[in-house]
């Protein structure tokens, strides 16, 4: 993906690459400039490949669809991709549905949702 120039849309569903595939993926997309849509789709991400993930948007500004729904992320990987999407201008679609997030995550991820026109789905 560092050096991908056709690749706009990636499906890995199912592929169980957890938290340190996810790592991975994250430092690829710090300096792709071509995907829009990633779909991680179980995928057995927590909280620590939700951060990584969320660090990597705020260097990649062509992203414009994350599907990390059934997964395992909880409050702190939420908060993560909240902090980061108040920033980034080019996310559109968050999917989160089916995730390990508790009342606070969701509140945090909707307050950023309505202030920066993002849809997220939880």
């Amino acid at each position: 993906m560092k050096i991908n120039a056709t690749l706009t849309t990636l499906y890995l569903q199912s592929n169980a690459i957890g938290d340190n595939g996810a790592i991975s993926l994250s430092e690829a997309l710090k300096t792709n400039s071509i995907l829009s849509t990633l779909d991680l789709w179980g995928n057995s991400i927590g909280d620590n490949g939700a951060q990584a993930l969320a660090e990597a948007l705020m260097f990649n500004s062509t992203l414009t669809t994350l599907d990390l729904q059934k997964n395992t992320i909880k409050d702190n990987g939420a908060l993560a991709l909240a902090e980061v999407l108040e920033i980034n201008t080019t996310m559109t679609t968050l999917n989160l549905w089916h995730n390990s997030i508790a009342d606070n995550g969701a509140w945090v991820l909707h307050r950023v949702s309505q202030a920066v026109a993002l849809r997220i789905r939880l």
